[in-house]
């Protein structure tokens, strides 16, 4: 289709305008230098707020699962913010009525520093399909920046952004080892707060110039896209009234897809509860003999339910942690209460969080 062929020529001219890789001939390679295969990896992009498909991704990937530990990679951790932190800084933002803008790093691995691994401190990939070198022979790239794929890239991006926001005077906020703060001085007259969740940023400060002085400064370094004040993140729409200081935080799109996909939108009876009241999920109703197909089914219910849970439907948390028991083996009692769930969260498609401002009296006794 054109719109991935255009997908795909975006990703390779960024990343050969990053300097990602340089052409070897393999016959000059050392005998214990290490040659992975590479391929595109496609994802529609969807709008938080209508569910429509807003862009057409596509990405080159190292098949890193042929890499081995400690021989081409060493640690893999890298720390993202939890979803209460980024509740956290919603939360705050509406009490302190403070602007709340999202920067997008444009791929953001390839623009972070490699960390110093991979047998010789290298490694190759062949040319994928539609390179320059794809249909020539006895030729490979070295990989010089974090490529997808390769099990360290997240570890190496969070390295070079935490590097570079503590050059800047940040310092992490808490246990949050993906959330910074920094206090007003004369570069910066207003506190700033940066929330970074792979390529997607929460920015919160209190003055509207300090922010865009901050994201001139923060595009500078990374390329990447201003989104302005934060309208989606993450998959949830977030609806902010500051004059009246309330924020929602809602996932109706991702609500609405996931109950179509498992066909429980159209005729379905509608519940007052997650769960039937009295029920209890005993091991006692799951098969002798797993059945696949229910599982997959029943294991992708309780996924995407765990996700509305963690963001944004705590009224679901008793139910998921109920439902999550009997992942190994659903039998037909659990599967009966996962759909039941669904038709739950069916009637309640667009509830979510609501956040206000109490006023300073009734923070303080808080």
């Amino acid at each position: 289709r054109p719109f991935w062929l255009t997908a795909e020529q975006e990703e390779w001219d960024g990343l050969w305008t990053r300097k990602c890789f340089k052409v070897w001939k393999r016959a000059d390679l050392a005998t214990d230098d290490r040659v992975f295969t590479s391929r595109y990896v496609y994802k529609l992009k969807r709008d938080a707020i209508s569910g429509k498909v807003s862009r057409f991704k596509a990405r080159l990937i190292v098949q890193g699962f042929k890499m081995q530990q400690d021989i081409d990679y060493n640690d893999t951790f890298s720390p993202t913010p939890g979803s209460t932190a980024t509740r956290a800084i919603i939360s705050i933002a509406t009490a302190e009525d403070l602007e709340l803008h999202s920067v997008d790093f444009t791929q953001a691995f390839i623009q972070a520093d490699r960390l110093p691994e991979g047998v010789n401190g290298r490694f190759f990939i062949t040319p994928p399909p539609g390179s320059p070198h794809a249909n020539t022979s006895g030729i490979v790239y070295e990989v010089l920046r974090p490529l997808y794929g390769v099990p360290s890239s997240p570890r190496a991006l969070h390295k070079t952004l935490d590097s570079y926001f503590k050059s800047e005077g940040f310092v992490n906020a808490g246990f949050e080892e993906s959330v910074w703060r920094r206090p007003s001085d004369a570069k910066y007259t207003a506190d700033i707060v940066i929330s970074c969740h792979v390529d997607d940023s929460l920015i919160a400060c209190s003055s509207l110039s300090v922010m865009r002085q901050f994201k001139s400064t923060l595009l500078k370094r990374f390329a990447g896209t201003d989104e302005g004040p934060v309208t989606q993140y993450l998959g949830c729409q977030l609806i902010r009234d500051r004059k009246n200081r309330t924020s929602q935080l809602v996932q109706t799109a991702y609500t609405e897809r996931l109950l179509h996909t498992f066909g429980m939108w159209d005729n379905v009876h509608t519940v007052a509860t997650p769960m039937e009241p009295g029920t209890r999920l005993v091991k006692a109703n799951c098969p002798l003999t797993p059945n696949l197909v229910l599982q997959r089914r029943y294991r992708s219910i309780v996924g995407s339910i765990g996700y509305l849970v963690q963001m944004t439907r705590c009224d679901l948390a008793f139910a998921y942690g109920q439902l999550s028991q009997f992942l190994h083996n659903p039998g037909l009692v659990h599967m009966a209460a996962a759909e039941r769930a669904l038709a739950y969260v069916r009637g309640t498609a667009d509830w979510g969080l609501t956040y206000y401002d109490l006023g300073a009296d009734k923070r303080n006794v808080l």
